[in-house]
């Protein structure tokens, strides 16, 4: 079976537009952009980060 291709994302806080993580994510067929609950050091608590578009 091939491997689907897959590109990592840099995500962002929504609060504070901090980038402290990288994840992957399937690039053929999703057009979705990830919304994920993560902790922000600079806003010293848990906040939504998203996707960056490139």
């Amino acid at each position: 079976m091939a491997k689907d291709s897959r590109a990592y994302v840099t995500l962002e806080c929504t609060v504070c537009s901090e980038r402290f993580y990288r994840t992957s994510k399937r690039v053929k067929g999703e057009t979705y952009r990830l919304n994920i609950k993560k902790y922000c050091r600079r806003c010293r608590q848990h906040t939504m980060h998203k996707d960056l578009k490139k």
